[in-house]
C-alpha cells in the first residue's frame, strides 16, 4: 500500500471514530444517550485495549493515546449514571483524534504535520 493510500485510510478510521466519539459526547451532555451508540463506543475502546497499543490507528495518533485506560472509559459508557469524569475523558479522546485526522490530512497533502 502506498503512504497516501495508508494516510487515506487512516483518515477515513480516525474520522469515523471521532464521528462516534462526538455524537456520545453530545448525547451525554444533554443527558439523552442512544445506548447503540454507546455501546459501539465501548466495543470500539475495548477492541484497541485488546490490540495490545490500539492498533495502527492509536498507534498514529502518538503516545499519548498510549497512557489511556480506554477499559475504564469503555466501562464508564456502560454505566448508568455514568461517573462525572466521562464526559472529560471524551472530550481528550476526541482532541486526540481530531489532532490526528489533521495530521493524516496534512500527510496526505504531502505535508509532514509532525
Amino acid at each position: 500500500m502506498s503512504n497516501a493510500g495508508l494516510h487515506a485510510g487512516l483518515y477515513g478510521e480516525i474520522r469515523e471514530f471521532a464521528e462516534l466519539v462526538d455524537s456520545v459526547i453530545a448525547e451525554v451532555s444533554v443527558g439523552t444517550g442512544q445506548p447503540d451508540n454507546r455501546r459501539r463506543l465501548a466495543e470500539r475502546l475495548k477492541d484497541i485495549t485488546a490490540a495490545g497499543g490500539g492498533g495502527l490507528m492509536m498507534r498514529y495518533l502518538g503516545p499519548a493515546s498510549g497512557r489511556q485506560n480506554w477499559a475504564d472509559l469503555a466501562d464508564a459508557l456502560q454505566q448508568d449514571p455514568s461517573p462525572s469524569w466521562m464526559p472529560d475523558r471524551l472530550e481528550s479522546l476526541a482532541r486526540l483524534l481530531d489532532s490526528g485526522r489533521s495530521a493524516a490530512l496534512a500527510r496526505l497533502h504531502g505535508i509532514d504535520a509532525r
